[in-house]
């Protein structure tokens, strides 16, 4: 799916859509490498043989890696950042190392997929590197506190998808049933968690998030949700007092709770939770932990999900 957000501040990310640009990357092993351009050197004044190590091998394989949409000059650059950029997964090696010797960093299978794939949508090889760390970071799985929040799907699913949401986001209206039809294709293997996430641009946010909170009190958070992302240009007291009385909710418990504010807590703890993360903006997605983005994986959530099955 293609996703947008209702945005907290600029994404820091951002994988350059412009031509590339003419760059030159060093070969793996070279002086460049370790800074700057280094003067030639002739057989009188070269250094003896035992002075420093030769240049190591450039590994021009990658298992499991789909190359097949690209141009033998990014195919190139594919080998040379495969062996300049570090593993994935902390180790003391390069990725192309990585993806020979340590099968077991299923990481590092999937940022090289994405340097292939980011070559093969035009981004150049410093486009890339600028954006290895964002991605890299993104695979790291965050703990997220989910324990008493609403749960769409199996709520004993291997995968857990967890979306930090505002209702007066359209990004986030949008994305909802998007959200369900991906848990829905996993057949009780994926569930859905919901967060909270209020932006302070929208007024009406919170209000409706408190709402939802009281509806759920009553097993109904679900069809609130929907009621009021439907609505969600409409939401004074009086309109969600309305909708909660479309979805069939107890009223005098739900003006009691909602009047108190009974929620406003749990989701405050969410925005607050969410900030920890670092979101930026909502809809807010994160698979088993990891922080769901369009540059992996396909770049949707089934694709997200598919791959934490084969973890």
């Amino acid at each position: 799916m293609t996703r947008s957000k209702c945005s907290l501040a600029p994404l820091l990310f951002i994988l350059s859509a412009c031509s590339p640009a003419c760059t030159s990357v060093p070969e793996a092993g070279t002086p460049e490498n370790k800074g700057g351009p280094v003067a030639a050197t002739t057989k009188a004044d070269a250094p003896p043989s035992d002075a420093a190590p030769p240049p190591v091998s450039e590994i021009t394989e990658a298992k499991g890696v789909d190359l097949s949409r690209l141009s033998e000059p990014q195919k190139t650059s594919f080998f040379q950042l495969l062996n300049s950029e570090p593993s994935a997964c902390g180790k003391p090696h390069s990725l192309a190392v990585s993806l020979r010797d340590d099968a077991a960093c299923r990481d590092s299978l999937s940022v090289s997929q994405f340097i292939a794939d980011a070559l093969a949508s035009g981004a150049s090889p410093s486009d890339i590197k600028a954006n290895m760390e964002y991605v890299v970071g993104a695979l790291q799985p965050r703990k997220i506190d989910i324990e008493g929040r609403p749960v769409y799907g199996n709520e004993r699913a291997p995968v857990t998808v967890v979306v930090f949401a505002d209702f007066e986001c359209p990004h986030c209206r949008a994305e909802a049933p998007m959200l369900r039809q991906a848990v829905d294709q996993f057949r009780g293997r994926a569930k859905l968690v919901f967060k909270h996430f209020p932006l302070s641009a929208h007024p009406r946010a919170k209000v409706a998030a408190i709402a939802t909170v009281a509806a759920q009190s009553q097993g109904k958070f679900w069809e609130m949700h929907d009621i009021v992302f439907e609505n969600q240009t409409a939401l004074s007291d009086a309109d969600i007092r309305k909708y909660a009385q479309k979805i069939g909710l107890d009223m005098k418990q739900f003006d009691t709770e909602f009047a108190a504010l009974k929620g406003k807590d749990l989701v405050e703890a969410d925005r607050l939770d969410g900030e920890k993360l670092e979101i930026t903006g909502t809809p807010a997605v994160f698979v088993n932990g990891r922080y769901f983005n369009e540059y992996m994986f396909g770049g949707t959530v089934v694709g997200w999900i598919d791959d934490a099955l084969r973890r």
